[in-house]
């Protein structure tokens, strides 16, 4: 049961992983598309990567709160 768990866990990781790169590496295209609307993006990017990471941990709590 403990090897299935680390794994659940490494899947976690590597999505929350995935998934603030796709914020970044979007808000970025769009700084350099629009260099006026760089402090708006970048405050929508944080936003965004927060909820990501906030997802991200509460999926590792409830992964060990079911082990």
């Amino acid at each position: 049961m403990g090897n299935m768990i680390a794994v659940g866990l490494g899947l976690i990781v590597i999505g929350i992983g995935i998934g603030i790169g796709k914020v970044g590496g979007s808000a970025v295209d769009a700084m350099a598309r629009q260099p006026e609307m760089s402090g708006k993006i970048q405050s929508a990017m944080l936003i965004a990567a927060g909820m990501v990471e906030g997802a991200g941990l509460f999926a590792i709590v409830m992964a060990f709160i079911t082990a």
